[in-house]
């Protein structure tokens, strides 16, 4: 029986979301001669130097959405400092506390494989393979759309989901090319099983039939843009169903709540908090109306609803723009609010502007699903280490 360490990190919900795809994966194989383990190894034994440490990384990551420029002088100050190998120095000084603790959480499992689809997961993986047991098997997941410099190349295979972000492994941070693979985009079960239609999901929800409808949204914790491009879209005359997610956000979904009932005739606003089926919200809307994050623009593109980019953070949602905007061509990027109202309005008027790019989401196969491929590499990993054994 070898035991399979899933290891579920927040930092946003998109590092969640690609893990569950891997475990739903292998799960699907019913093999008895593996043990599925998921672990928010940061958060299930209310350890608070885990606690603190994930609530330190939450904040970063709010904080590259609040601030206007953070994110790239963050990426770009540790590519100075020594890229990956600073982050390794960083978390044997500052943050050691924090990194012998989560090594001690992931042995009470004593894993055989650890799938990491978040950096420092990978780091704390590969310390975890030096310090307690030489013989594990590390496997990531980037679900991003490039290679930042913090990740981990020391050790363990590395899966990306694009060209682009291959070649990047390789040739700008040094991984062992041998060790580096690419699959197609992952989803989990419930957008692979996701099976009715725009109508059917606008009956579920209570949102108009004939109604051009945009969902608006920045992430987990509505920190970016999707306030302000709310109360612009608020503003139009013309007819439009407008779903605000707030996410975990409290502040914001309560503000909002209250103005469900107090927008202009012509408007409907149906307000969400964070749910784990949101790709039926996607699904039900006419236009996806977000920041670059990987994962929420995928599920979009999933189910066959245009993007429209209001914000990127750092260098790795730069990335997923260019891909999903430029490459593909499954809607457009568009930053000032005001901007953004009036090509909403135009879209109204002819919903056949979408008509592209509705057509170039529909080339995704959710069906496809590169989660499938990524546990049939772990399970060769597992394959090549008892051949050796």
């Amino acid at each position: 029986m070898k035991k399979i360490l899933l290891t579920y990190m927040e930092s946003g919900n998109g590092h969640i979301t690609s893990i569950k795809s891997i475990s739903d994966a292998l799960k699907s194989l019913n093999n008895p001669n593996l043990e599925i383990i998921d672990s928010y190894i940061m958060q299930e034994d209310r350890n608070p130097t885990l606690m603190k440490f994930n609530d330190f990384i939450i904040h970063q990551t709010k904080q590259t959405n609040k601030i206007k420029g953070y994110g790239p002088f963050v990426f770009s100050l540790l590519d100075i400092l020594g890229k990956q190998k600073f982050m390794v120095v960083l978390h044997h000084t500052l943050f050691k506390k924090a990194l012998k603790e989560t090594l001690k959480a992931i042995d009470k499992y004593k894993p055989d494989v650890i799938v990491s689809t978040h950096y420092y997961m990978t780091l704390s993986a590969i310390e975890y393979k030096k310090k307690y047991n030489k013989d594990c098997i590390v496997i990531t997941y980037n679900p991003d759309n490039n290679i930042h410099a913090w990740w981990d190349n020391r050790d363990g295979l590395f899966i990306v989901n694009n060209e682009q972000a291959y070649s990047e492994a390789i040739t700008r941070r040094h991984f062992n090319p041998d060790k580096v693979k690419q699959v197609y985009f992952t989803a989990r079960d419930e957008i692979l099983n996701a099976s009715l239609d725009r109508d059917a999901y606008r009956e579920k929800y209570g949102i108009p039939k004939d109604q051009f409808c945009v969902i608006v949204a920045d992430g987990a914790y509505s920190s970016a843009r999707s306030r302000s491009v709310v109360d612009e879209l608020l503003k139009t005359d013309k007819n439009l169903t407008i779903i605000f997610l707030a996410g975990k956000n409290e502040f914001l979904y309560n503000t909002y709540k209250d103005l469900e009932d107090k927008t202009k005739p012509n408007i409907k606003l149906i307000v969400s908090g964070f749910t784990p089926i949101v790709h039926e919200l996607y699904c039900a809307s006419d236009l996806f109306i977000t920041k670059a994050g990987p994962n929420a623009i995928l599920d979009s593109v999933f189910m066959r609803t245009p993007i429209l980019v209001d914000y990127y953070a750092h260098p790795i949602e730069k990335a997923t723009t260019k891909l999903f905007v430029d490459k593909f061509k499954c809607g457009v990027a568009i930053y000032k609010p005001k901007k953004i109202r009036k090509a909403v309005e135009d879209f109204i008027d002819n919903p056949e502007k979408l008509d592209l790019y509705k057509n170039n989401c529909a080339k995704f196969d959710r069906k496809q699903n590169g989660a499938k491929d990524v546990a049939k590499f772990i399970i060769d990993e597992i394959n090549k280490t008892n051949e050796k054994a």
